[in-house]
This record gives C-alpha cells, sequence and structure tokens, in this order.
C-alpha cells in the first residue's frame, strides 16, 4: 500500500456543504487532487475526485481499490482539516 507522504488543505470559500478541498502525495511519486471535505448531517465526509458525465451521473476520476486504502485516506484528510480549523 502506497504511503501518504503529505497532506494539503484548500478553504473552500463561502458556507456551502463543501468545507475544504485537500491533495494528497503518495510515495512522493503521487498527487491526488479535487478531494473533497463535505459536511453532511451525519458529520464530515471525504469525497473523491470526480467528473459529470454526459448522462448526468458522476464518475470517481480516483479511488482506492480496498477498504483499507479509502479508511487510510480518508483518516488522513479528517486529521488534517481538523488540526488546520
Amino acid at each position: 500500500m502506497a504511503e501518504i507522504t503529505e497532506v494539503r488543505i484548500y478553504k473552500a470559500k463561502g458556507n456551502g456543504v463543501v468545507k475544504a478541498y485537500a491533495s494528497v502525495s503518495l510515495d512522493n511519486e503521487f498527487v491526488v487532487k479535487g478531494i473533497k471535505i463535505v459536511e453532511g448531517e451525519s458529520g464530515l465526509w471525504v469525497s473523491m475526485p470526480s467528473r459529470k458525465a454526459k448522462d448526468g451521473s458522476y464518475q470517481d476520476i480516483f479511488h482506492p481499490t480496498s477498504r483499507e486504502a479509502r479508511e487510510k485516506i480518508v483518516s488522513a484528510v479528517l486529521e488534517a482539516y481538523k488540526s488546520q480549523i
């Protein structure tokens, strides 16, 4: 599994449901941009980068292939976000 070597948080403008955006560096070799930190009814959650398809649905551009990898990324992003509030 790739090591998360850096997490950068960029606060969103306004008071919408998107609270911030994040960039995650993996093994100092790859950077994933466009991760969203969203305030939902049950608290904060992380949305992976996606694009809107012609049919109106959204497709993830990047997504972890295992539950463990997703949890590792989500935890790192939320931890970085909470340390900056």
